[in-house]
């Protein structure tokens, strides 16, 4: 439930990519090359064989980004790391529009993005990590 409502939440009808200049993109770029590397490997690593989700996620250990494959619900989740991007490809998101063409479904999710949403997931997972444990 939880994937589902970070997946849904990272949707927009009126998407925009993210400003050049802004934080997310320069670390992006910084961590994959580029930011049309990183959209080339976030597309890749949701095309893997399988059911499951693509997730863009921020290490707060050694604060970079990683994209990850998460088989089903529930392998592959990284310790201490935040999403800060989900995209669903099991059948069910894509199936009844796309067919087969998950290539299709992908593409449509990246036009669909709301950075706005990913960098205040960011912003928020910078946060815990610098803030003071709890007792």
């Amino acid at each position: 439930m939880r994937l589902h409502e970070l997946y849904f939440e990272n949707l927009t009808k009126f998407p925009h990519p993210p400003e050049k200049s802004s934080d997310m993109a320069k670390r992006l770029a910084a961590d994959f090359g580029s930011f049309p590397s990183w959209a080339k490997d976030f597309r890749a690593t949701g095309s893997l064989r399988g059911t499951g989700w693509a997730a863009l996620v921020w290490d707060g250990l050694s604060d970079r980004f990683h994209n990850i494959w998460i088989n089903e619900n529930d392998t592959g989740h990284l310790v201490n790391c935040s999403v800060i991007l989900l995209l669903d490809v099991f059948e069910h998101a894509y199936l009844m529009d796309y067919g087969a063409r998950r290539a299709g479904y992908i593409d449509a999710f990246m036009a669909a993005i709301d950075w706005s949403v990913a960098e205040s997931r960011l912003l928020t997972a910078e946060a815990s990590v610098l803030a003071p444990a709890r007792s």
